[in-house]
């Protein structure tokens, strides 16, 4: 280990920064988080570093760097867009014995400031002494998908925690065993999920010597529509931590697979005209999963507020007095929309878009089918596949126009994707010619774009199949 990782205290300290361009903001990116004194000298800065400087982040002296301006910095960033001036400067810094850190030039560095997961307090620094930054970054990332964002205030809460446990248990060995059956002696993606409440709720209870049960917690969370990397980071971070998974049908395998190999799986899938788990059924098991103490990822395909009857499980878990979360996803419209290149609103044609489903409880769903057949209405149908007869007919009934423009789009963003463009008079004829059963988006005023502008016509994509 040639380069030896240390945190250096930026309390009260000044840094000075020499260079106003592109080197110095990357930079300064990183330094304006920090709570130094930040000296900047440069004659000239870029917009991006004079924001910082406008907000006070940074105090900038506009001329060329001077002798003087070493006397007092504690680190000095040389990152002008002269390698061998900042080499110079490097050196003078060096014969005053600061340590320096000079822009893409490793044999002229002190020190090398690493990539930093930023959950302050809790700061995770990766270094590859300066042989891949690209390969710190990707590392960086997959510990961003890991570490939840409010790490942080947990850190907080436990340094708290413990003036109050040391002023009751003296013993360093008694404290430790303690903290080790608060945590339940269990691995760190256990400890990391647990909130500050629940955390403070154990340590009085323990050191009250009451003991209660522990209830666990039940996340409502959407897998978006099926590629696993249109995930959202805290969805990731909640499947990185669950003890239950309890999934639907269209959840894609990719998805379940950020979940731990340790926890339990539950399928609890509708199949349409087949098998299906009764809603009554699944508010059942996320509850008595998380009055075990478990933590229960209630995963959803899209959104889970959009035609998820997420209303009945999340009056079933406060019926119970179940804690819950919600994690919202990227709903099925909002892909089916990107695949095809088309914005849901239109400026000049519409101002709304309404999201529609194709069945309800009791059986193909009535709308508003008159104000939804006026010239410009757009509307985003979900389980409208098997309904597009039903949806046609009513929409024709009531005036819309027969080559008003329909996509239809199934498994939006999966690799078996189909995209097909039709007309509301050819709706119902072109889903049965071109196979469609579903899951599908029924996209009514809107058309792909030109095949040109979304695939290169030359190769056609298996994601993309206009019809």
């Amino acid at each position: 280990m040639r380069y030896l990782p240390v945190h250096i205290d930026t309390n009260n300290a000044r840094i000075l920064v020499v260079g106003g361009e592109g080197a110095a903001e990357a930079k300064l990116r990183t330094l304006i988080k920090t709570e130094a004194q930040l000296v900047l000298i440069a004659p000239t800065i870029n917009p991006e570093i004079k924001l910082w400087v406008d907000s006070g982040l940074i105090s900038w002296e506009d001329r060329d760097f001077e002798m003087s301006d070493l006397i007092g910095v504690r680190l000095v960033y040389v990152a002008t867009e002269d390698d061998e001036f900042n080499a110079k400067i490097a050196e003078l810094a060096r014969s005053k014995g600061l340590l320096v850190n000079a822009a893409d030039q490793k044999d002229a560095c002190d020190f090398i400031t690493p990539a930093l997961v930023d959950r302050s307090p809790v700061i995770v620094s990766i270094g590859t002494e300066g042989t891949s930054p690209s390969l710190a970054r990707a590392v960086k990332t997959d510990l961003e998908a890991r570490l939840p964002s409010g790490l942080g205030k947990l850190a907080i809460t436990i340094n708290e925690l413990r003036t109050k446990v040391k002023a009751s248990i003296p013993s360093l060995s008694a404290r430790q065993l303690f903290w080790a059956e608060i945590f339940d002696g269990k691995d760190l993606i256990s400890q990391l999920r647990v909130s500050g409440d629940e955390l403070t709720a154990r340590v009085d209870d323990k050191m009250a010597g009451t003991t209660k049960n522990k209830i666990g917690h039940v996340s409502l969370v959407g897998s978006g529509p099926g590629d696993p990397d249109l995930l959202t980071l805290a969805a990731r971070q909640k499947l990185h931590s669950a003890d239950v998974i309890v999934y639907d049908r269209l959840v894609s395998k990719g998805v379940l697979d950020f979940g731990r190999r340790e926890a339990e799986y539950i399928y609890v899938g509708k199949e349409p005209g087949g098998k299906s788990t009764p809603q009554g059924e699944i508010n059942t098991i996320i509850v008595e999963k998380a009055l075990q103490g478990l933590m229960v990822v209630r995963l959803k395909s899209g959104d889970p507020l959009i035609f998820g009857r997420a209303d009945e499980e999340i009056d079933a878990l406060e019926g119970a007095s179940v804690g819950y979360d919600i994690v919202p996803g990227i709903t099925s419209a909002a892909s089916a929309a990107a695949e095809i290149g088309a914005s849901l609103t239109t400026r000049g044609h519409n101002k709304a878009v309404s999201f529609l489903t194709g069945h309800d409880a009791k059986g193909f769903a009535e709308h508003d089918w008159k104000s939804l057949a006026e010239k410009g209405t757009r509307a985003a149908v979900y389980m409208g596949v098997g309904a597009s007869g039903f949806i046609q007919g009513r929409l024709l009934m009531h005036g819309a126009d027969n080559n008003l423009p329909v996509s239809v789009i199934e498994n939006a963003s999966r690799d078996d994707q189909i995209i097909i463009a039709t007309t509301l008079g050819r709706l119902s004829e072109d889903i049965k010619l071109n196979g469609i059963i579903g899951p599908a988006i029924l996209l009514l005023g809107y058309e792909p774009r030109s095949v040109a502008d979304v695939k290169d016509t030359s190769e056609p994509s298996p994601k993309r199949n206009f019809s």
